[in-house]
């Protein structure tokens, strides 16, 4: 079978209603393939049907397990080409990974009638294996694509460490992975500057994993000074003679202002955005503040910010 972009629209506009015509399984097999597609709007269409489905427990459990495997397997395809039209499949299915593994969160806290958690340690941390190796060896940073619509691999590949790190199952271990993937892709040299505020969907991906206090205050110090120290024997002047290393100092400056407002004011919990995950306190805020304002300072090299000592 195939599915036209009316097809589409009229099952959002349905309520997601399962088409009587098609079976489940054989209507999500051809979501799934359309997931790639260049079309923006049938594959924007594809990821919010496939998302409804999961969130509404349109699948069982094995169904579940089943698809994360495939979709685990897609956010690998076309990883050796720097540039390619592959990049929406894997962008748009680390969005169904992160779906999967909220439901299985929902299931576990009872919000789901009748359903209970599925997924096991075994199953959590071989999807976060194989989601570290596509995140470290994505190289295709474009954001909005003209024509064809946002790829935005690394601000879904956030969203997807985001969905890992609430999880129960991962623990302080996976956490300090995730933190270290995520300085990777900030500090590393760049053929492009973010441009999509990917830097603001790690810093909300980062923020969610503090709140699970697993690190504490020097875990986390280590780690900003980390991040820092690529950009701190030069002044900003002299990395525009290295433009791929300039692209990586202002994605860590952007990241640090941006992290820096998020722990300030909060993670925005209006429309869309509402989870009472975020209603709790961030452990050590004041404390982490105070670091972040050193390491902007840092960063700045006394070029624009006046401190007195």
């Amino acid at each position: 079978m195939d599915l036209t972009i009316e097809q589409i629209k009229s099952i959002m506009e349905n309520d997601f209603q399962i088409p009587s015509e098609s079976s489940l399984m054989e209507i999500t097999s051809v979501l799934i393939e359309k997931l790639g597609s260049i079309d923006s709007d049938i594959r924007e269409g594809c990821l919010e049907i496939l998302y409804a489905w999961i969130m509404n427990g349109e699948y069982d459990n094995t169904t579940l397990i089943s698809l994360g495997d495939q979709f685990v397997s897609l956010i690998h395809r076309g990883l050796d080409q720097e540039t390619s039209d592959l990049v929406f499949l894997r962008a748009f299915a680390a969005l169904e990974v992160a779906g999967i593994l909220f439901f299985d969160e929902r299931c576990d806290k009872g919000e789901i009638e009748g359903r209970n958690a599925f997924l096991t340690t075994e199953i959590v941390k071989g999807w976060f294996k194989k989601a570290l190796e596509y995140y470290q060896q994505e190289r295709d940073y474009r954001s909005y694509v003209i024509g064809k619509g946002w790829a935005h691999s690394i601000a879904h590949g956030a969203d997807l460490f985001r969905d890992f790190a609430k999880h129960r199952l991962i623990q302080k271990e996976e956490i300090l992975q995730i933190i270290q993937l995520f300085k990777q892709k900030l500090a590393t040299p760049s053929p492009i500057i973010f441009n999509g505020k990917e830097e603001l969907r790690i810093a909300s991906a980062v923020y969610t994993a503090l709140l699970r206090n697993k690190l504490d205050i020097h875990e986390i110090n280590n780690w900003l000074s980390s991040i820092i120290n690529p950009f701190q024997e030069k002044d900003f002047w002299e990395f525009v003679k290295e433009p791929e290393k300039l692209n990586g100092f202002l994605n860590v400056e952007r990241f640090l202002k941006d992290f820096y407002l998020m722990i300030k004011f909060g993670i925005s919990r209006k429309g869309a955005g509402v989870h009472p995950y975020y209603d709790v306190s961030l452990p050590n805020r004041d404390e982490l503040l105070k670091l972040l304002e050193k390491s902007i300072l840092k960063v700045d090299n006394n070029s624009f910010y006046y401190k007195p000592d």
